[in-house]
């Protein structure tokens, strides 16, 4: 028998018209998960992160506009940053539950240098993690502001380091978007599955940070992929 693999959920671009019932499928399988709100979303959606959180998802920041750092200033990435995480701090007020921790993804896994991370490890490449002078800047903003990352005991190589939370795998479930689908190698649910099994680094223990999006054209797609996690005996670790 195989260690048994092990994995953190974590979940981009909440919340859509499908979060609360995302929560319930995630709560039904007793699924710890980290839900990455966009601000502007919540603002037109409050009550949903309100039921997430209340379901025991955890939420981090994922910014306001979810537009590139590297297109950005510092002080205009802080101040969308700062938006985000008003809404963030208020949506726990209101259910009166004390937030976790602070937690923060780049949109696009920008971390500042223009380079989309995530793209990269689309195609089936690894990206180095760079450090230069305005990602330095970031960094030590989200340091001064309490922003950590929640992985624990991660494999050598993912860079613990860093204070804005990263990934090892990417579901691509973002492919099959309407705006993406038919654009890119992977164009069903099943061509996803493959591409799960046939991934190397998956096959390690871990744990595994794995990236999926909470998009509204895509709710049953992603969570046929999380089941499918769910199925191959990944146990999911709490945040």
């Amino acid at each position: 028998m195989p260690n048994k693999r092990s994995a953190y959920l974590t979940i981009d671009d909440s919340p859509c018209e499908h979060t609360e019932a995302l929560a319930d499928f995630l709560h039904e399988r007793q699924i710890p998960a980290l839900l990455f709100v966009r601000g502007a979303f919540m603002e037109q959606n409050p009550k949903a992160i309100e039921y997430a959180i209340q379901k025991g998802l955890v939420i981090g920041n994922h910014s306001y506009a979810h537009k590139p750092a590297g297109e950005m200033e510092p002080q205009e990435w802080a101040d969308d940053l700062e938006k985000c995480d008003h809404l963030i701090d208020a949506a726990y007020a209101r259910c009166d539950v004390d937030r976790p921790g602070k937690y923060y993804r780049f949109p696009y896994i920008d971390r500042g240098d223009g380079v989309r991370v995530e793209r990269i490890f689309a195609d089936g490449d690894t990206a180095e993690i760079v450090e230069n002078n305005k990602t330095s800047i970031l960094q030590q903003y989200l340091k001064d502001q309490g922003f950590t990352q929640p992985f624990k005991n991660m494999p050598a190589g993912y860079p613990s380091h860093a204070v804005d939370c990263l990934f090892t795998y990417t579901s691509g479930d973002w492919m099959l978007t309407d705006r993406h689908k038919g654009k890119w190698e992977y164009k069903s649910v099943e061509d996803l599955k493959r591409r799960i099994d046939e991934d190397e680094n998956l096959q390690s223990k871990g744990p595994h940070v794995l990236l999926m999006h909470d998009q509204s054209d895509i709710h049953a797609e992603a969570c046929a992929l999380i089941d499918y996690f769910y199925q191959q005996g990944f146990e999911f670790l709490d945040f």
